[in-house]
């Protein structure tokens, strides 16, 4: 019985596989991701001639060296990859496990975030008044007149105020501003602590 076309030698180690390869490449056709075959049982030999993409390397699988392929692009530059490893990144997903459980991604409340029985309610914000129709008929004040008195800004609201350089009808109070409308329409906002420090003094 004949033997294979190997050494004859008793003290070396067993032959490796063949080398198979391929000579005349074909880039026609579109090139396939290799996805498409590492699915396939007999990979890498049934890609072998094969027209494949891989991470945007494109070529010929040309040459099956052991575990490795070797794909040769239309330049005739060439690339060796890992058979194994492309089979485990290019792997379809087993659908046989069963899917984890997806957690909630809503985590409950801080504990200092909610409020105890006996914890008093935050008090309301004041109703939002807007005068829409100011009067400028009104005496004209000093913003200084107002700024001094405890109330204030509370008290100036719908005045006929003179703030240096402008005057106008205080038409709102929004969060510690005062609104101030003047006769031409035009309307600017003043903060009430600023001008409390400015005009308040006695």
């Amino acid at each position: 019985m004949q033997s294979h076309v190997t050494p004859d030698t008793d003290n070396e180690p067993p032959a490796a596989p063949m080398r198979k390869a391929i000579t005349e490449p074909d880039f026609s056709g579109t090139p396939q991701p290799i996805g498409q075959w590492t699915e396939l049982a007999d990979f890498p030999q049934c890609a072998l001639g094969a027209h494949v993409s891989i991470h945007g390397f494109t070529g010929v699988l040309v040459e099956i060296i052991n575990q490795s392929i070797k794909v040769q692009s239309p330049d005739g530059k060439s690339q060796r990859f890992n058979a194994y490893r492309l089979k485990t990144l290019f792997a379809p997903p087993d659908r046989t496990k069963p899917e984890a459980q997806t957690l909630s991604m809503e985590r409950p409340k801080p504990i200092a975030e909610r409020r105890p029985v006996d914890d008093e309610p935050e008090p309301e914000p004041p109703p939002r008044r807007h005068i829409t129709d100011p009067d400028f008929t009104t005496e004209v004040r000093a913003i200084r007149t107002f700024a001094s008195q405890p109330d204030f800004p509370t008290s100036v609201y719908g005045k006929h105020v003179d703030i240096p350089g402008y005057q106008g009808v205080v038409v709102e109070i929004v969060k510690g501003s005062l609104r101030v409308q003047s006769p031409t329409g035009t309307i600017r906002s003043y903060n009430a602590d600023a001008l409390k420090k400015l005009y308040g003094r006695p």
